[in-house]
Parts: C-alpha cells; sequence; structure tokens
C-alpha cells in the first residue's frame, strides 16, 4: 500500500469513526424528541418507528398549559442561577488565597474541600434539614439555593484554584509595584485572565443546580410552590 493509499485510509476510518461518534451523541436527543411527538399509543408500537405517521403537540400543550410545571420551571432557572453566581462570587475569592498565597494549613484546606465532594448528598440530610429549619428557611427558596450551594461551592473552589495556579506571579508583583492592594490585583488584573475559567466552571456549577433531584430540595421545601422542576 503506497504512501497516499495509507493516508487516505486512514482519513476514511477517522471520519468513520466521529460519523459513529456523532450518532451515538445525537441519537438519545432525536429519540426523546421524537417520544415527545408520538402518540401514546403508539410509543411502545412494534415494529419501531423512527418518526411517528401522526406527530402530536399534544405533549408539549400539555406541559406548558400547566402552572405547577411552570412555576416549577421558574424557581429552578432562579435557584440554578443564584447558585451560579453565589458559587462564582464566594468561590473566586476561596480559590484566589489558596492558588496564589502560601499559608499554613492550605494543602489541609484544600484536602478537606475536596473530601467534601466526596459525600454523598444523603449523609448530609440530617444536620440540613435542623439547619434550615433553625433558619426559619424552610419551605423558601433560600432553603434550595443554600442546599445547592453546599455541593457546588467545594467543586468550584477546587476547580478555580488549579486556575490561579496557573497564572505567572510577575503579574501580581506588577500589579504590587502599581500599588494595588491583593483585591484590586484580584480584580482587576487576575479575573480578566481566569475569564475562561469562570465560564466553565460557572457551566458546571449551573448544570450541577438545575439537574440536582436528589433528597436534599426535598429537605428543603414541601410546597409545590417552592419546588424546582420535577426530576427528568
Amino acid at each position: 500500500m503506497t504512501r497516499q493509499q495509507k493516508y487516505v485510509a486512514g482519513r476514511t476510518l477517522f471520519y468513520l469513526m466521529l460519523l459513529v461518534i456523532a450518532v451515538y451523541l445525537v441519537f438519545p436527543f432525536y429519540w426523546a424528541l421524537r417520544s415527545s411527538v408520538t402518540p401514546d399509543n403508539q410509543l411502545f408500537s412494534t415494529p419501531v418507528q423512527y418518526w411517528p405517521t401522526n406527530p402530536t403537540t399534544g405533549n408539549y400543550q400539555l406541559v406548558l398549559t400547566n402552572g405547577n410545571f411552570l412555576r416549577a420551571l421558574a424557581n429552578s432557572t432562579v435557584v440554578a442561577v443564584s447558585v451560579t453566581l453565589l458559587s462564582l462570587a464566594i468561590g473566586v475569592l476561596g480559590s484566589y488565597a489558596l492558588g496564589r498565597f502560601r499559608f499554613p494549613g492550605r494543602l489541609p484546606v484544600m484536602y478537606l474541600i475536596l473530601s467534601m465532594t466526596m459525600f454523598p448528598a444523603i449523609a448530609v440530610l440530617g444536620a440540613l434539614f435542623e439547619r434550615i429549619s433553625s433558619f426559619g428557611l424552610y419551605n423558601q427558596l433560600p432553603a434550595l439555593i443554600i442546599t445547592y450551594l453546599i455541593f457546588t461551592l467545594p467543586f468550584t473552589v477546587w476547580v478555580l484554584t488549579s486556575f490561579f495556579q496557573e497564572m505567572p506571579k510577575d503579574l501580581e508583583e506588577a500589579a504590587y509595584v502599581d500599588g494595588y492592594s491583593p483585591l484590586q490585583t484580584l480584580c482587576l488584573v487576575m479575573l480578566p485572565l481566569v475569564a475562561p475559567g469562570l465560564v466553565t466552571t460557572g457551566l458546571l456549577a449551573f448544570i450541577g443546580a438545575w439537574n440536582e433531584s436528589q433528597p436534599p430540595p426535598r429537605v428543603a421545601s414541601r410546597s409545590r410552590g417552592v419546588r424546582s422542576r420535577p426530576p427528568p
């Protein structure tokens, strides 16, 4: 086989693999769309139909006219956005301190933060319910925000710390020479440079808060008016 033939065969195999991966990733979304417009009596019909003969929008009409679902969707949006913003605001300060300063106990603090991400949600139910009740936040949206923040904040701090550690130290020294305080250095010099990390971490925190359907939300609220959207 000549070099040109090897090149063509390699590129063909490469694109075939890309096609298989693309189908593997896209097919679940297509099937969800197909199921959403399929009448109930055709969902489990055989042989399998990859597109219904009589598509319907009744499922969408049912959901979009359901006040409880729309309220839960709005609650999920408010909670997820609030959790993301709070995680980034608090996480930036903590990760900057852990990533740029050397102080006694720094490594134990980092490992403690990492260990907090390993605990299952069910392990903190009792203490979480006690704290929420003692603060008078039970059955309110702030209770959900605090609940999700417990799980997203350690992850945010840990990820952002690695971004701050990669920044050159010369940038801080130059800022200090210009008379900047540590807080000014963080806000005016470091944050613009770690903007990609903030976007990435913010998206992951938002997805984590949006998809959260574990027991803690049930502990934080019981009324339909303050519940987030039902789990998929």
